[in-house]
């Protein structure tokens, strides 16, 4: 016996745990405390917590806005799948779906020209359809940089069929002193994304070489060619060939071969420059050639063959079959001209050219068999005869081609 009841003193072995004399109860007691269910809560609401942030943090990665940057072409990922955006100057390169990163054209320095620059988008490797992939944008906008002194001048991005495929289009002016730009496309979408594609548009400035009466033999044709021929040996292919023409009249053919050159005739009182033979134009670089105020005054055939561009202001054929005609590789540009006693005044007969004019302003079309006839022209680009007068010819306009014309503003008399 080594311990006693706790109640009656009795004495007790040690294992004992009730008293035999009292029935005593001799465990002690311990006091059990209830478990703290607020810290079980507190991990739970933890624990969610940091599942609810996870799984917001892994929708706001999948769903933020993101931006995607590009040179000229890029693509683009959304929820309808993968597009292909790309940049160019021609709807030919659109539909060939290549990217044109880089542009340069050659201008002279007092001189102002456009050039159009275009976006295509491509969906699962055909070309998208404009309206659905731009119900998904907010904005589209071209900005040049650093465009000083505003050297260019952009038209705001839009749909023109004249274009197609392209999905956006845009003009730009330019001068001969404009240099260099960079031209970046922004699409702002409706979720949030931006989209940039990027070109390069170089100005390069022409020098001009000027020849006069004054200081240059001009007097007949062969003074004429003999010109021409030193030209093409002497002077470099990126300079402007300015010639001034005295009053006189040119007998016999011309071909202006290999290089361009500008033909001016006289403006004075002293009379007019006139070509009693056929011109010929075939060049190459620069591919313009430019004619001001000449007359050709013909008897039968042809007054001007091109296969490649020339433009012509305040010019005369008259007694032609054709006046003058635009062939493959060629095209012909008019304004402030006159087309009389013809056969034909003018002709498209061309399905391939490097350049384009698409209004015919302030010309005069009359008394000939056919006005203007459209044989051959390729492309969408309307032809705008603004402010043209047709008047006495057997039919104005035969446009063979059924190309786009507009008349709205013409006068046929």
């Amino acid at each position: 016996m080594s311990k006693t009841c706790k109640n009656c003193g009795a004495q007790l072995p040690d294992e004992a745990s009730f008293c035999p004399h009292c029935t005593g109860n001799q465990t002690e007691k311990t006091v059990v405390k209830p478990p703290r269910l607020w810290r079980k809560k507190a991990v739970t609401a933890a624990l969610c917590l940091v599942l609810i942030a996870g799984l917001i943090l892994a929708f706001v990665l999948t769903h933020r806005s993101k931006t995607y940057e590009g040179g000229a072409y890029l693509t683009y990922t959304d929820k309808d799948g993968e597009y292909e955006l790309l940049a160019a100057f021609h709807p030919r390169d659109i539909e060939a779906n290549r990217p044109v990163g880089e542009k340069s054209v050659s201008l002279s320095t007092d001189e102002a020209s456009n050039m159009t620059v275009m976006l295509g988008v491509y969906h699962n490797g055909e070309i998208a359809d404009p309206d659905e992939f731009f119900a998904k944008v907010e904005s589209c906008t071209l900005e040049a940089s650093p465009n000083e002194n505003e050297a260019l001048i952009l038209s705001e991005p839009t749909y023109n069929t004249n274009f197609l495929p392209a999905a956006r289009e845009s003009d730009i002016t330019y001068t001969g002193a404009s240099g260099t730009n960079e031209l970046c496309w922004t699409l702002h979408m409706k979720n949030g994304d931006t989209i940039r594609l990027r070109q390069t548009f170089e100005v390069i400035p022409l020098v001009h070489q000027v020849y006069t009466p004054e200081d240059t033999k001009l007097d007949t044709l062969e003074d004429l060619n003999a010109l021409l021929a030193r030209i093409n040996e002497e002077v470099p292919e990126d300079t402007i060939v300015d010639i001034y023409l005295p009053p006189v009249t040119y007998t016999g053919n011309l071909t202006i071969l290999s290089r361009a050159v500008n033909l001016y005739g006289n403006t004075e009182d002293s009379g007019r420059t006139v070509f009693a033979g056929s011109l010929s134009v075939n060049t190459h670089y620069p591919s313009n050639v430019m004619l001001f105020n000449l007359d050709f005054e013909g008897n039968g055939g042809i007054g001007l063959s091109a296969t490649a561009s020339v433009y012509m202001g305040g010019c005369s054929f008259t007694g032609w079959d054709i006046g003058a005609v635009a062939l493959d590789g060629g095209m012909i540009g008019v304004e402030r001209c006159v087309f009389k006693y013809n056969g034909i005044g003018f002709k498209y007969d061309s399905s391939v050219y490097s350049s384009f004019n698409s209004v015919f302003p302030d010309c005069t079309i009359a008394d000939n068999d056919i006005g203007v006839q459209f044989a051959r022209l390729q492309g969408t680009i309307t032809i705008d005869f603004l402010n043209s007068v047709f008047s006495g010819n057997r039919i104005d306009i035969d446009n063979q081609a059924g190309y786009p014309i507009d008349t709205s503003t013409a006068v046929f008399q």
